[in-house]
């Protein structure tokens, strides 16, 4: 036994075999039911996993039969009835082995339910429109080619020169091959403009050609529902038409079980853009009297595949394989012209049927499974399936309705119900109406004293600005005056040889002009008194200070006189 627990340290302890009882312990004590093996069943799933240790495979493919392990062991001699253990230190590995196991676990599990990638998923919903194609006719090495950046700016400045501000601008642009390089945008509008407009000849001095896609994308689309079965399409296809006359490319969709189906649905596509926004706002057309619903054209999910090998899960670019022909899956060789031979083999199932088509077994399930994978991811929220785009209007937020979104409508037949404190509230509803009418004549009150406070702000200002002209004015008359008198005593002085009735004459006169000065002091210190009553504000009363009382100024005015006489 011991042996057997150093083969197998690694084992759990209810794996292993009890120790074999005492010589002293007699055989009748163990029950008869004990001396069979139990058999402990193995939970654990089998799992093929070359990461995984070879011993616990095997261990997993096939159970242990053991009995319960005993935790402690006798004494074989007996003399002392101590237990004694031989505990045996497990290793880090040891310890670390069930939680790797689970993680292995956990990892494959979800390689099981998550067989689709983020990747594919969106690959498989992406409807993105077709690039257009610049191929250089001259033959040039890498360097000589043209950055792919350089192209999208020159190519933009170009389309927005003609179509300013229309023109979003192209959203990729790559290298494809030799001296070709691919282009394209995600605006509709564009699209259509790109292809009904003339491309540039040169890019850098260098000629190209455009390739522009020969087909009409899914997303032009529309497809008339639920026309009557009996209707001949000729009649649809004229009646549609009629209302749309850049619809192209009419065909009949065919359901799983169309005969059964009372009604046809019909698929076309439209090829002028105003058109195609006026049908997708309209949301239905006219055929034969009847209103018909019309929607966007919704493209089956892609399927993620291998252009090298056919086969589903993986792109050409992470395949090892060697390039086969589609149809009978030969393998091409070098140098070597591929002669087909006709006959279709499926990469999925090897039946005679090709690689991608609906019979497949294979194909369907992976349709099936893609189809429950995306809405899934739908609902979970780890995509979108029809992303929004500001510059367009299908794509709309599903209603949510509200409850104060509609509110209930009252008529005036409709009878309010009457409670038992009915005249309180009508008496309270006066008591507000006559307040809300005191409130309104008190703010007209406070209207019009403001406006009446405004008007004499401004008289008082027009007042006060006539007082400090006519102040002005005054003044400029004294000194006028005081100069006039100067003059004339210094000519007197200097002529005495004047008869005695000149000077008296001249006497009078300044007489006057004193009177006059006597006058005009006196005006002005009456209307500077006036205005510092009117106005009564600081500023006013700064202008008067410096005129205080008559007898200052009449005595300032003789001073100056007197100074200019004596000069």
């Amino acid at each position: 036994m011991i042996s057997h627990q150093n083969a197998h340290p690694q084992e759990p302890i209810a794996y292993r075999q009890m120790m074999s009882p005492s010589k002293n312990m007699p055989s009748a004590t163990i029950p008869p039911l004990m001396k069979k093996r139990i058999s402990y069943p193995h939970y654990s799933p089998v799992i093929s996993n070359p990461g995984l240790p070879q011993r616990i495979q095997q261990q997993n493919k096939s159970p242990i039969m053991s009995s319960p392990a005993l935790r402690r062991r006798l004494n074989d001699s007996g003399d002392s009835q101590q237990p004694q253990q031989h505990k045996k230190h497990r290793t880090n590995e040891e310890y670390d082995q069930p939680q790797n196991m689970n993680l292995v676990l956990e990892k494959q599990q979800d390689m099981i339910d998550n067989r689709f990638t983020l990747a594919h998923l969106k690959r498989a919903i992406s409807n993105n429109l077709p690039c257009f194609y610049i191929q250089f006719e001259e033959d040039l090495n890498s360097g000589h080619l043209p950055s792919t950046m350089k192209v999208i700016h020159i190519l933009n400045q170009f389309f927005s020169n003609k179509w300013e501000p229309a023109f979003k601008g192209f959203t990729i642009c790559s290298v494809v091959g030799k001296n070709r390089m691919k282009i394209g945008t995600n605006n509709k509008v564009d699209y259509f403009n790109l292809m009904n407009s003339i491309w540039p000849d040169k890019i850098e001095n260098k000629a190209v050609k455009i390739n522009k896609p020969k087909f009409i994308p899914d997303c032009f689309a529309f497809v008339v529902r639920n026309e009557p079965s009996s209707m001949p399409k000729e009649q649809v296809v004229n009646c549609i038409y009629q209302g749309i006359k850049s619809a192209v490319q009419f065909n009949e969709i065919k359901y799983y079980n169309n005969e059964n189906r009372p009604t046809i649905d019909y698929r076309f596509a439209i090829t002028d853009i105003n058109e195609y926004y006026a049908a997708l706002n309209q949301g239905r057309i006219a055929i034969c009297n009847q209103l018909f619903p019309l929607t966007p054209f919704r493209a089956g999910y892609k399927m993620t595949y291998c252009s090298k090998c056919w086969k589903l899960g993986h792109t050409r670019e992470i395949c090892n394989e060697q390039p086969r022909c589609r149809i009978c899956l030969t393998q091409f060789e070098n140098n070597v012209q591929h002669n087909c031979l006709g006959t279709p083999k499926c990469a999925q199932c090897n039946e005679a049927h090709w690689s991608l088509d609906n019979k497949c077994l294979v194909v369907k399930q992976y349709r099936y499974d893609l189809k429950k994978a995306i809405n899934d991811a739908i609902i979970t929220g780890k995509i979108s399936k029809y992303p929004s785009n500001e510059n367009e209007n299908e794509n709309k937020r599903p209603f949510i309705g509200k409850r104060d979104d509609f509110p209930v409508l009252r008529h005036e037949t409709q009878k309010i119900k009457s409670t038992a404190w009915n005249q309180n509230k009508s008496e309270n509803i006066e008591i507000l109406h006559e307040l809300q009418k005191i409130n309104g004549s008190m703010s007209s009150l406070r209207d019009e004293i403001g406006c009446m406070g405004k008007k004499l702000i401004e008289e008082n200002c027009e007042r006060v600005n006539q007082i400090k002209f006519i102040q002005q004015q005054q003044h400029n008359l004294i000194v006028m005056v005081n100069h006039v008198q100067v003059v004339i005593k210094s000519i007197i002085e200097s002529l005495p040889e004047l008869s005695n009735k000149v000077k008296k004459k001249i006497d009078k006169q300044i007489t006057l002009m004193n009177d006059i000065t006597k006058q005009l002091t006196s005006n002005e210190i009456r209307t500077s008194s006036m205005g510092t009553m009117s106005t009564q504000t600081d500023t006013l009363g700064a202008t008067t200070s410096k005129d205080p009382g008559g007898g200052n100024g009449n005595e300032q005015l003789n001073m100056s006189t007197d100074t200019d006489a004596n000069v």
